[in-house]
């Protein structure tokens, strides 16, 4: 039996706003994607990043799993 790790990301989304002066009111979400390793989860979470949203922040948590 070996271990391997599952990568469980967070990505928080934002709307892109539409010019430099705020005083916006965005929408803003969380993404979580579930996958085994970081690159792999990020790419899916960056596939699932609304037109017009961008991601802020990340967060990742690591879990050791026991595999055949």
């Amino acid at each position: 039996m070996t271990a391997a790790q599952a990568v469980t990301l967070y990505a928080t989304v934002q709307e892109i706003p539409p010019d430099h002066r705020g005083g916006y009111t965005l929408g803003r979400d969380e993404l979580i994607v579930e996958d085994v390793d970081y690159d792999q989860a990020l790419a899916a979470a960056r596939r699932r990043v609304p037109e017009g949203w961008r991601i802020i922040a990340l967060r990742v948590d690591r879990e050791r799993v026991a595999t055949d």
